[in-house]
């Protein structure tokens, strides 16, 4: 009880120091893996937040391009033929919305009153403020440019922007063909051809004051309606008229969505979003909406004020970037079902050791008790012959025959502890001889028939017709069906047959040996045939034993290529059924 209290208190703290630094590693381990994750995430956000910072500066050179080229465009008007010119780009340039001449405080174009179209009223009232001056054309802008002289070509400049996409981005957004052909369309709009006038424009002029030129213009983001537009305008001379354009910002935004990157990671998208929050076009395998919280935002260019382009990230489908916390988790499980499986393995292991080392003390000390019993009779009942006071014949003859029995009975114990030992280490040898297994259990019965008897037992014999010459090893049959009358006479209590049945099959010859006693109980029938296993009950305890007679027999029968098997009798009682191997005789 001691020893048993102190193997589960070692088994308890083996447990406690293997646990313990177990889950320390793996919640190590798991942080580790999760601060892994999170870097792996942020530098996933950053390289696309890089995307999105070169798609801005990108769209920012290019709509600067195009408003470059637009300004030089209106400075280069012939102005003798001023509406007429900006009538022209009004119905063939997709990219002017409206025009506007505006002279002496006065705005000339669009006409007010019927003669106006719609979109030209509410592009008037749009713009009142600058029109009846209460606001300047140049309010909100840098110094006005001056393309009078030296200025720079603003084509070289556009075709920076591939050189810009290759060192800042990386790779390659959207295809180059793609790209050149937008650019160069949006190139073409934007540089208007001047047209020749009628007669040159110092004839139309000659009777004229003379006015100074300036050549300025700009260009004016203007909010209306919480909606932005681009108002461009220019002036050459100094009280001459201001003219200009609104640009079709959706025109312009059209052929600058090919620069949005087409993105491939799962669960990602990059978003453009005007100044109200709406989405003007995504690029992605995710459909964000508006609800959706982005993990980045940039802004576009001051030439689209309030516009942004939004970096978005869905945690459930971001798969590219979860995958390494997945595996490494995966793997990290399998480590720690490992080393607690490896642990379960060893206490396993451990507990049969113990259970081993208890069973085999135990069988010694049964062992050690079954030796001395017979022991102890033999040399009780041979002192008495010896001392020559027992003179009555049948006392001698009873005294003799107990001798004999115990003698028997002590072999048999002797050669169940030498097979265990040879058994156990697989050396035990066999010698194979032809017997008929009618006659050797009929000598059996004979031999032992009076210790049967003895405790009032009847022998009954059911053996079919037929011939049971078979190859195997006598003695260690003998052994098997001694091992298994021994077994019945201990636990039959009080039964009153003992039943032996033999006959044949193909290749077998069945032997079962069954009795009336109280049988086995159910929950104890599949471990009978265990090493040192005995059944715990008032019947088996006051009988001697070592548990090894039933190991035995079934692993000699094994050797043997045969069988023991036990099976429940009716309507009480036991049957042992050996089923005898034929090695063919010669």
């Amino acid at each position: 009880m001691v020893q048993g209290m102190k193997s589960r208190r070692s088994i308890i703290v083996f447990w406690a120091l293997f646990l313990v630094p177990t889950l320390i590693i793996a919640l190590i381990a798991l942080q580790l893996l999760s601060h892994e994750q999170e870097r792996i995430n942020q530098s996933a956000i950053n390289a696309l937040s890089q995307r999105a910072k070169a798609v801005a500066q990108t769209i920012h050179i290019t709509i600067e391009t195009i408003q470059d080229n637009l300004q030089q465009s209106l400075l280069d008007i012939d102005q003798n033929r001023l509406e007429t010119t900006l009538l022209i780009w009004e119905e063939t340039n997709p990219l002017v919305r409206n025009i506007f001449i505006h002279r002496n405080q006065k705005l000339e174009y669009p006409v007010k009153g019927m003669e106006s179209t719609s979109e030209e009223r509410r592009f008037m009232e749009r713009y009142d403020a600058l029109f009846s001056g209460r606001v300047k054309f140049d309010f909100n802008s840098a110094p006005a440019k001056d393309f009078s002289v030296g200025s720079e070509n603003k084509l070289q400049q556009l075709k920076k922007i591939g050189t810009f996409y290759t060192e800042t981005a990386k790779y390659e957004l959207v295809p180059k063909e793609r790209r050149a052909a937008s650019r160069k369309q949006l190139l073409s709009l934007s540089r208007v051809e001047k047209k020749k006038a009628d007669r040159p424009s110092q004839a139309m002029g000659l009777n004229k004051p003379e006015q100074k030129l300036i050549n300025r213009s700009g260009w004016i983001p203007w909010f209306s309606e919480n909606r932005l537009h681009l108002l461009g305008w220019a002036q050459r001379q100094e009280k001459g008229a201001v003219y200009g354009i609104e640009l079709e910002l959706m025109s312009l935004l059209s052929r600058l969505i090919v620069d949005l990157p087409q993105i491939s990671e799962q669960g990602t998208a990059l978003v453009i979003m005007d100044g109200n929050g709406n989405f003007v076009h995504q690029s992605g395998r995710m459909i964000a909406d508006k609800g959706a919280k982005p993990v980045k935002i940039i802004s576009i260019s001051d030439l689209l004020p309030h516009w942004r382009i939004a970096v978005f990230i869905d945690d459930r489908g971001f798969g590219a970037t979860k995958g390494f916390l997945y595996v490494s988790m995966l793997l990290l499980g399998i480590f720690i079902v490992a080393i607690i499986s490896g642990g379960v393995l060893l206490t396993r292991l451990t507990l049969s050791n113990m259970k081993d080392a208890r069973q085999k003390t135990s069988f010694v000390s049964s062992v050690s008790h079954e030796l001395k019993t017979p022991l102890t009779s033999i040399r009780m009942y041979a002192e008495l012959l010896l001392s020559k006071r027992v003179t009555n014949e049948d006392k001698i003859q009873t005294y003799l025959s107990t001798i004999v029995n115990e003698s028997g009975r002590l072999t048999r114990l002797i050669n169940n502890v030498l097979d265990f030992g040879k058994l156990e280490q697989g050396s035990k040898k066999y010698q194979l001889e032809n017997i008929d297994v009618d006659r050797f259990l009929k000598q059996i019965i004979q031999t032992h028939s009076i210790r049967i008897k003895s405790q009032n037992i009847e022998i009954k014999t059911l053996i079919e017709k037929g011939d049971y010459t078979i190859k195997t090893d006598k003695d260690a049959l003998e052994q098997v069906t001694l091992n298994l009358l021994d077994n019945a006479l201990k636990y039959a209590g009080q039964g009153k047959f003992l039943l032996f049945v033999l006959k044949k099959e193909i290749d077998f010859v069945i032997l079962k040996i069954c009795d009336d006693g109280p049988g086995i109980p159910k929950k104890h029938q599949d471990r009978i045939f265990e090493k040192f296993y005995r059944i715990d009950n008032s019947l088996t305890s006051q009988q001697p034993g070592s548990g090894l007679g039933l190991s035995i027999a079934k692993q000699i029968m094994n050797d043997l290529k045969g069988d023991l098997v036990f099976e429940p009798a009716t309507p009480n009682g036991s049957c042992f059924i050996i089923r005898i191997k034929n090695h063919g005789t010669d």
